[in-house]
């Protein structure tokens, strides 16, 4: 078995709520939703393999693996009745780990800004960028091998609201950390995640689903929320009208209340 990856626990007295972040991006960009969970919540944050302070993943590894890395640390620490938060790819990685590992430690999942099928094709409008197509994934798999730095800089832009400003010095925090991902793990992830279609089996997923989506964002600019919200059994949709890609930290006093409201509503008997 693989060295776990990098994982942090918060102990806190209240339900377990563990947070998945996205292509390129590292557990530090939950900070401020982790310290307003606070004591009353048992906040997990994990880094995915390659990236963060996570070991380097092997030839081979793939998105499927990522889930098994998420199961690996689960099991790790026995958590149960979890919340499982993820963040665009991190969603993908959450679907993965539901699909093959079920629900007996997993109770609610929270899906950050991601659609179910990132490319173009006749009939479905909820690309990434709303229009990613095989060429444009092509060149953007060439970036991420010729000159990762700049692909990274940019996705961390592209994460805020189209139009906002947001602090250089978060900018500057979260650029960091990404540019440290490995390019083994981000060409793996970034492939895996080309190649799968959540579209006919999303509606497999029964727990309890809470959609986060930004009104402005530049990554997913339609309104595929709207389409998760139909083909999930048992979800709800809150539009953050003010944030783009990330409203956990661009409206993170928000996210939080209807974090917190979403896991007690929800919460077992």
């Amino acid at each position: 078995m693989l060295e776990a990856i990098h994982h942090v626990r918060h102990p806190g007295t209240g339900p377990t709520v563990l947070f998945v972040p996205g292509l390129g991006m590292t557990s530090g960009s939950f900070a401020p939703v982790v310290a307003d969970l606070g004591p009353d919540h048992d906040v997990v944050t994990v880094d995915l393999r390659g990236h963060g302070a996570s070991p380097q993943p092997p030839l081979g590894w793939t998105l499927q693996d990522a889930a098994a890395d998420l199961a690996q640390v689960i099991e790790l620490l026995d958590l149960r009745d979890v919340t499982l938060v993820g963040w665009s790819l991190g969603a993908t990685v959450t679907y993965n780990y539901l699909d093959r590992y079920g629900t007996d430690r997993v109770s609610r999942l929270v899906s950050v800004e991601m659609s179910p099928h990132l490319l173009r094709e006749e009939g479905w409008e909820h690309a990434a960028f709303g229009g990613l197509d095989a060429a444009g994934a092509l060149q953007a798999t060439q970036q991420q091998w010729t000159d990762p730095d700049t692909y990274l800089t940019a996705l961390v832009e592209n994460c805020f609201a189209a139009g906002s400003e947001p602090e250089p010095a978060l900018l500057r925090q979260l650029s960091t950390g990404a540019t440290k991902t490995s390019r083994l793990a981000l060409l793996a992830l970034w492939s895996g995640v080309l190649t799968q279609d959540w579209r006919e089996r999303i509606g497999s997923l029964t727990l309890p689903t809470l959609l986060v989506h930004g009104a402005r964002s530049r990554i997913f600019p339609t309104e595929v929320g709207k389409w998760l919200l139909g083909a999930l059994p048992d979800a709800r949709l809150e539009i953050f009208p003010h944030s783009g890609h990330a409203p956990f930290l661009e409206e993170t006093d928000r996210f939080v209340r209807v974090l917190r409201d979403f896991v007690g509503e929800t919460a077992r008997p």
